[in-house]
Parts: structure tokens; sequence; C-alpha cells
């Protein structure tokens, strides 16, 4: 298989990402704690604090992020490219489980083009919006639990929606959204490593450059 190495990532992509990771590491174990469901000592006395402080950056840098994607990798992530995303997933659902054939890797990259004939595997564009969806979700129910009073409006829309199931507390309902979306989060994030190591993608992540396959069509 003829391969070429080329630059998958730029340094601001790469800082940026390590940075969501690495603030969303912090997040998660503070909110553990805030939550009752983990004890971090060191963190005792400032963990309320940290927990609001490096969130605002983490919304922060899910803006640039979401910026850097929409002016310079949107043809990869666009919404359009979710049903593709999700044939895709079907099809390697059914080839794990012997229904049905293995799909080919279709990342390549043409040389003469100098630009990908396609550079994600189809999934990652999945979970790609389901991590700008869970962000969004943390950051609305995060900040309408620090500034209740200036976005009470959330807490009503969760009061009505806590009522369909037998509740009209809206801070409960929010609290328990933000809960279950660090879940879900955290469970999008263990997919994502995998998925990472699998596809040998975790060196350009750090390189910023990738040996991919020639693909001149």
């Amino acid at each position: 298989m003829e391969t070429v190495v080329v630059k998958r990532h730029s340094l601001f992509y790469r800082l940026v990402h390590w940075s969501i990771v690495f603030s969303g590491i912090i997040l998660g174990l503070t909110g553990l704690q805030l939550g009752g469901l983990y004890n971090f000592r060191i963190l005792d006395g400032h963990t309320y604090a940290l927990h609001v402080f490096v969130g605002l950056i983490f919304g922060a840098l899910w803006i640039l992020f979401f910026y850097y994607i929409i002016v310079h990798e949107w043809k990869w992530f666009s919404l359009s490219r979710i049903p593709y995303s999700l044939k895709f997933l079907i099809a390697e659902a059914l080839a794990w489980f012997e229904i049905g054939p293995h799909i080919e890797d279709p990342r390549g990259y043409n040389p003469e083009k100098k630009d990908y004939v396609e550079k994600l595997i189809p999934t990652e564009v999945m979970v790609w919006w389901m991590y700008l969806a869970l962000a969004m979700l943390m950051g609305i129910t995060g900040l309408a639990m620090i500034y209740q009073t200036e976005l009470s409006f959330v807490f009503d829309i969760a009061a009505k929606i806590g009522a369909l199931f037998g509740t009209e507390n809206g801070y409960a309902v929010v609290r328990l959204a933000h809960r279950i979306g660090m879940y879900l989060f955290l469970m999008v994030m263990i997919i994502h490593a995998y998925a990472v190591v699998i596809f040998d993608v975790l060196g350009s992540m750090i390189t910023g450059k990738r040996a991919e396959r020639v693909r001149r069509e």
C-alpha cells in the first residue's frame, strides 16, 4: 500500500484539542467530588471554585474549537455527513457481529491535488456532534446553576420538562441533566479514545503528521 506523510492537524488544533482533554479531566474529577461521588482530598476547600473556573475555560476552548472546524474542517464535519456516518457505523456494527463484510477504511490522500480524498473515519462526524451537543448541555446547565437569577428561564423550562415526570423542581432537573451529561460525555470520551488507538490517529494528534494511504480518484 502506497503511503505519503502529510500534515494532518495544525498546531492550533492540537493545542486546543489537548487543552479540552486536560480541562475535561479536571472538570470530571471536581464534578464527581461536588456530586459526592468521589473524594479527591487535594481539592478540599477549592473544588467548587476550580470547577467553575475550569468550566469557563472549557467552554471558551469549545468555542475556539467550533470556530476552527467551521473555518478549516467544515467539509469533513458538516451536518450533511451525519447520514454517511450512521451508514458506516451500522455497517461496522454488522461486521463486528459477522453479519456483514468489514468496511474498508475510506481515508486517503491525493498527493497530486495535495488534499484529502477522505480525512476521517466516518464515525468521527457523529462523535464530533455528540461532543458539541453534550458540551452545550453541560455549559447551559452549569451556568444556570451558577447564575440562577440571570438564567432563571432555564429552570422554568426544566420545571415544565420535569412536570412530565412528576416533579416541578427546576433546579433538580437541571442538576440531573448536568450529571447525566457528564456520564454521557465520559462514555463518548472512552469510545473516542478506543477508536483513536484502533484507527491509529493518536500520533498525528501529537506530531500533527501521519502516513496516509495514497488515493488518486
